[in-house]
């Protein structure tokens, strides 16, 4: 089965169990589809791939605008800067990876690998 058919089982079973499109339809899934990754819904993916994402995703935003907003003017260190930001990427990660980890329990969510059978 390929990918597209994939997720559209996925997003309706998804939404049948009343989550949000916003959450299992997330921007950043929208833009990496288009960029042509193909990454399951968050819902879906392991905790590990979760934890990652959302540490990668989260860490050099947060840290640019920290930069630009609060850092810079307050005369922090590069290098202190970097490693805060990976900090907060980390922590964030860990936190939504546990949401999802615990939702897709609650939700009783099927397999990836066994969607559309």
């Amino acid at each position: 089965m390929d990918y597209q058919t994939k997720l559209q089982f996925a997003h309706k079973e998804l939404n049948d169990k009343g989550v949000w499109k916003s959450n299992y339809n997330p921007p950043i899934a929208k833009l990496l589809c288009k960029m042509g990754l193909n990454f399951p819904p968050p819902y879906y993916q392991t905790f590990m791939n979760n934890w990652v994402i959302s540490a990668i995703m989260f860490a050099p935003v947060w840290g640019v605008l920290n930069w630009f907003v609060v850092w810079s003017k307050a005369d922090k260190p590069v290098l202190e800067a970097v490693y805060m930001s990976l900090i907060g990427g980390v922590l964030f990660g860990l936190i939504m990876a546990t949401f999802y980890f615990v939702r897709r329990k609650q939700l009783n969510l099927s397999e990836w690998s066994s969607l559309g059978e």
